[in-house]
């Protein structure tokens, strides 16, 4: 009985096994100096952080370790992103419940799995199969909208792309107008709209944007909501 227990459980890890192998959602390759990212010796993992500064991946699996690629049209650069057979890692620290076998890298720091999404090794999300990317910093699910980290806006089904200006994006909700993760109060929100060269209207006033805030034509500031942002999950 015992024999067949353990030929039973070795069936079951060999199929793990090739599902894990079989099924990458990122690219990836065994580490090498190469890579300068990652390092196996002598079946011990290591994180290369700066230059001749090796630190050990603590519980790595050597000889399924493999470093995943981010994106780069006809040549895949390695990330700070890794996997074995149970756990992805970034910068050499594991991501607490991330799959290794759906993960998949967004922007740098940024990535997701089946269910969830990571901004480096912490949770900011758990609805990733509706997740996506607006701009550098921004992303959103079907509930919220996140700068970075931070959840800016509640409102993420009202969202959307009001204008850009110079390199400088503008958007809004039901509520306030976002700008590089900060929040806007304005006259009117349901009629602010982008006339171009950054300057705005609404159905009571103009303003035109100055870099780090707007000035409206009253020459009053307009002042930042007085939201604050938190992380996601505390």
């Amino acid at each position: 009985m015992l024999i067949l227990l353990l030929i039973a459980s070795v069936c079951l890890t060999l199929v793990v096994a090739s599902l894990f192998l079989l099924r990458p959602a990122t690219k990836s390759f065994p580490p090498s100096p190469a890579a300068d990212v990652y390092l196996i010796e002598n079946k011990v993992v290591y994180y290369i952080g700066k230059p001749d500064t090796k630190t050990v991946v603590v519980d790595a699996h050597a000889r399924t370790f493999q470093v995943l690629t981010a994106s780069a049209i006809g040549n895949p650069l390695p990330s700070r992103y890794a996997r074995d057979f149970e756990n992805v890692y970034f910068c050499g620290k594991i991501i607490p419940g991330a799959n290794p076998v759906y993960f998949q890298i967004l922007r740098p720091d940024l990535a997701r799995d089946d269910r969830n999404v990571f901004k480096a090794t912490h949770l900011i999300s758990t609805d990733a199969k509706n997740f996506k990317c607006l701009d550098e910093h921004l992303s959103k699910d079907s509930q919220n909208v996140y700068f970075d980290d931070q959840v800016i806006s509640k409102d993420a089904g009202n969202f959307r792309f009001v204008g850009k200006w110079q390199k400088t994006c503008f958007y809004k909700d039901q509520s306030k107008v976002f700008v590089n993760g900060k929040s806007y109060r304005v006259a009117d929100i349901d009629t602010f709209d982008y006339t171009g060269n950054g300057v705005f209207t609404d159905r009571y006033q103009v303003y035109k944007f100055q870099g780090d805030s707007f000035q409206s034509n009253s020459g009053q500031h307009i002042f930042r909501a007085l939201m604050q942002f938190q992380p996601v999950f505390g």
